[in-house]
């Protein structure tokens, strides 16, 4: 489940404000999501709507699992950074 229900959300905004947006990429970077989109095929267009859009969704990141969706924070483990629920970060840490 992790940042799933983030990502639809995110898609369902981000369609709404450019139907015809253009995914470039979409990671975990740090310990929160990364995700580079442009609102068409059109480098040239700019939309603050749009960019603001994936700016939140980016931040709500940074407070839910990435597992499974509920609460956490930020955790570094063997120098990667995770953002997990305590749970997950006790899987993480016998893991790793």
């Amino acid at each position: 489940m992790g940042w799933y229900p983030l990502l639809e959300a995110l898609d369902r905004q981000l369609a709404a404000i450019a139907p015809a947006y253009v995914v470039q990429q979409v990671k975990t970077k740090f310990g929160s999501l990364s995700f580079y989109a442009q609102p068409s095929e059109d480098p040239s267009v700019y939309d603050e709507q749009f960019n603001d859009a994936i700016r939140a969704a980016e931040w709500k990141s940074i407070e839910a699992c990435e597992d499974c969706g509920a609460s956490g924070r930020q955790y570094v483990i063997r120098l990667w950074a995770w953002t997990l629920c305590p749970q997950h970060h006790a899987d993480h840490a016998r893991q790793n």
